[in-house]
């Protein structure tokens, strides 16, 4: 997934600020690489399997979002939570967002 930003900061770190601040019931940060430039991060939802790998391209102000899917499961449920998260929290930012389902 894609998401492409109209403001040159960092989503990637204004996402990871807001989760690690309490921002989403179910969504956290589970590790990363966040005070640098490239960084990454994981972002994991309570209760459902998968794990999503976020990285920020500050050049094409890009968010990208890979959805890992844990034990054979797919990993719908945790980015339809995270997309969510995106339009709720993130909208004035937020242009467009992309998928590509592989």
């Amino acid at each position: 997934m894609q998401a492409f930003s109209k403001h040159s900061g960092s989503l990637r770190k204004a996402i990871t600020q807001n989760l690690e601040n309490g921002g989403h019931e179910l969504l956290y940060v589970k590790e990363g690489k966040t005070d640098r430039s490239p960084g990454w991060a994981k972002i994991k939802a309570r209760g459902v399997r998968g794990i999503i790998n976020i990285e920020w391209d500050a050049d094409q102000r890009m968010l990208t979002a890979r959805a890992i899917a844990e034990k054979g499961n797919y990993p719908h449920e945790v980015l339809g939570i995270f997309v969510g998260y995106l339009v709720q929290k993130h909208r004035k930012r937020v242009t467009a967002i992309n998928m590509q389902l592989v």
